[in-house]
């Protein structure tokens, strides 16, 4: 039901309904809006019943069509601000669910749910006039919440230079069984970079899975990956690992410099012709699968530090992608921006249409060592404080959690023990100075706000308040002590 509260900016309707089959014939088609309330128009639309889809909508085509990729992978595909051009008429733009019929497990057809977008001469609610110190939000998102491979290049925001050269290199990758390596620090999107390697390529339509090497323990990862022959160990069963089950298809092996050499061993057999034996059995397995391997580390740095072996770096990288991190393609930040708000927009039933220069330029000259992941956490805050009725997004809402992302940040240096008031004799003052400092810091950016500093500092309200009470009684203490 959540996902479904997301769907056409959260406003809960829809004034469309298209029904076609394999064929692409049309079953059904029905506007529902005032713009088409009459009769003569209501029996125009009843007139589509029979046609062929593309001939109707002369614009779209396969590989645009949300509901001919919705009956290709037999799963639901949303889209926003998709242009709807039908012959002779002017276009519309609508944001756009389309959902595949199945007979058994064989689709059949797919049904389309549609909202017509606003367009500039049309009055939306809660929308503001466009000045030159905001930008439009703009841009659309797909809500993908199926498993497996749902992203593609098309989902890849890249107007960097260096970020374009990453993501155009896809599909060279992708036309091959050759093993990928893709480098990137956390958060820059590496299994976002591995599902559009994927489903660029001709094995789009078998299985992609995804393991984190370093999420298990080296005996447990060893099974997952090629699985238990009966009696291996005490209470085995025969069990198939992920080299079987993605046999056919793509295997992503997320942070492979944390996966212990041993099993890279292991690994570099099955990348140089296929085979593998089972944990504990003496049958030796084949597969065809591509492996895609990441690493947070840059890998030679990985190789010096022993995390990774010389011979499996050579095997896995005859391919490889290298994601810039954010501090290196600000460029992206915008655009990203405007995705993430969005995104969320449905999530805190908000109607955020802008936002302002002042925050993007703030944004823009920050690090961001979380990288991509830091920033929508960073928007997401910020879609929790701004108005309910504002449609301007500004840097007041993003300050706090912001000024906070920094400050945590200079903590992960040694040199920021030194701000630790050097008289703690013991670990406990060390802590409570340490958090008195934070305190202070979240209720400084929250203006003395409790509600917004316990939301920065991520805490219970009462908990917040009641440890500032503390240290307000205490400083008060100190001074009645210092004037006497």
């Amino acid at each position: 039901m959540e996902f479904l509260r997301q769907l056409f900016h959260g406003k809960g309707y829809i004034d469309g309904i298209t029904i076609i089959n394999l064929d692409g014939e049309i079953l059904f088609s029905a506007k529902l809006n005032s713009k088409f309330s009459n009769r003569k128009e209501r029996e125009a639309y009843q007139a589509l019943v029979g046609q062929n889809f593309f001939d109707v909508f002369e614009n779209l085509n396969a590989k645009n069509s949300s509901m001919i990729r919705a009956m290709e992978v037999g799963l639901p595909v949303y889209v926003e601000n998709q242009l709807l051009q039908t012959k002779g008429q002017e276009g519309i733009h609508i944001s756009s669910l389309s959902i595949p019929i199945k007979s058994g497990r064989a689709v059949v057809g797919a049904i389309d749910l549609s909202m017509e977008e606003m367009t500039d001469g049309e009055e939306e609610p809660e929308s503001v006039e466009l000045t030159s110190e905001q930008i439009p939000v703009g841009g659309a998102g797909k809500l993908k919440k199926h498993s497996g491979a749902s992203f593609t290049m098309e989902d890849i925001i890249a107007v960097d230079e260096k970020m374009k050269n990453a993501r155009d290199y896809i599909p060279v990758v992708a036309a091959c069984d050759l093993p990928v390596m893709i480098y990137g620090e956390t958060g820059t999107g590496k299994e976002v970079f591995a599902q559009s390697i994927h489903n660029a390529s001709e094995r789009r339509d078998k299985p992609f899975i995804a393991q984190n090497c370093a999420a298990l323990p080296d005996t447990l990862l060893e099974s997952i990956l090629f699985g238990t022959s009966k009696g291996a160990f005490t209470g085995a069963m025969e069990n198939k690992g992920l080299f079987e089950l993605a046999d056919g298809g793509t295997l992503f092996l997320d942070e492979i410099n944390s996966m212990p050499l041993f099993l890279q061993s292991k690994l570099l057999r099955v990348l140089q012709d296929g085979s593998f034996r089972s944990l504990g059995g003496s049958e030796t397995k084949r597969t065809n699968v591509k492996i895609i391997a990441a690493t947070n580390v840059e890998p030679l740095e990985a190789i010096e530090k022993g995390q990774l072996r010389r011979d499996i770096y050579y095997r896995l990288s005859m391919m490889s992608i290298r994601i810039p991190p954010l501090r290196e393609r600000k460029a992206d930040i915008g655009h990203f921006v405007k995705f993430y708000v969005n995104k969320h927009n449905g999530t805190f039933h908000k109607q955020v249409q802008y936002v302002s220069k002042d925050l993007l330029k703030k944004l823009e000259e920050y690090d961001w060592p979380g990288n991509v992941r830091e920033l929508e956490h960073v928007i997401v805050y910020g879609m929790s404080m701004v108005d309910e009725t504002s449609a301007l997004l500004q840097y007041k809402d993003i300050k706090g959690k912001l000024l906070l992302e920094k400050q945590a940040d200079r903590k992960k240096t040694p040199e920021s023990l030194e701000e630790v008031p050097k008289l703690c004799s013991s670990l406990r003052e060390a802590v409570a100075a340490y958090e008195e400092k934070l305190i202070w810091q979240a209720l400084e950016a929250a203006h003395g706000n409790i509600s917004e500093a316990a939301r920065i500092l991520d805490v219970p309200r009462q908990t917040l308040q009641r440890k500032a009470s503390q240290l307000r009684g205490e400083k008060a203490k100190e001074k009645q002590e210092k004037e006497i």
